[in-house]
């Protein structure tokens, strides 16, 4: 488009200088903007690593394994893994679960570049996988309580579309769900345990 004829070569250059200025602040505010945005998207992860590191600190191993005892012992067990199960690929029942308390999430935690989300989602997911059977995968009778676990939880699957490749009613599915949610559940106690065995063992060894 060519020069207004109203304009002279030095209005041109000033009007050109300042909209160069004006892009410039537009581009820094959107900078501005994605590190704000990404800085939010960090702080939920942050607190959990400064809790977990506040409750070493303060109150020590013992009180820590006092919680965990607790935890572990506590009826509510089955109804928290479930729920953090099905916040599984993101949500408040995950990212606040009272999992997050656990030994065993602590040491996954180094394995997932502090990640406390990523971390519990690996201890859930090895919990699962110690309740499956040997050989190769089945839809059988005997496979079906980490089946339902697997394809409900963690490949994210509608209960309907699990209970038609199963073969079994919607009633029925929940009724199962129920009893490898337990599993899972008994799995974590051992998997804690032995964690704090290899604790007490290294200390000892220190």
């Amino acid at each position: 488009m060519g020069r207004p004829e109203s304009l002279t070569a030095d209005e041109v250059a000033i009007l050109e200088t300042l909209s160069g200025r004006a892009a410039a602040a537009l581009e820094d505010r959107r900078l501005q903007h994605d590190v704000f945005q990404a800085v939010d998207r960090l702080l939920p992860q942050i607190e959990t690593i400064q809790r977990l590191r506040a409750s070493a600190n303060t109150s020590g191993t013992q009180s820590l394994s006092a919680a965990d005892d607790s935890l572990l012992d506590s009826p509510d067990l089955p109804a928290i893994i479930k729920n953090a199960l099905s916040h599984y690929w993101g949500g408040p029942k995950l990212t606040d679960s009272p999992l997050m308390r656990l030994r065993i999430v602590e040491e996954a935690l180094r394995e997932h570049n502090g990640n406390p989300t990523n971390a519990l989602r690996s201890v859930l997911q090895q919990a699962i996988e110690r309740i499956k059977p040997e050989g190769q995968r089945k839809f059988t009778a005997e496979w079906i309580l980490y089946n339902i676990l697997e394809m409900k939880f963690l490949q994210n699957r509608r209960v309907r579309e699990v209970a038609l490749r199963l073969a079994v009613s919607e009633a029925d599915l929940y009724r199962k769900q129920r009893a490898a949610v337990e599993q899972v559940a008994r799995a974590i106690v051992v998997m804690e345990r032995e964690a704090a065995e290899r604790a007490t063992d290294y200390e000892v060894a220190g």
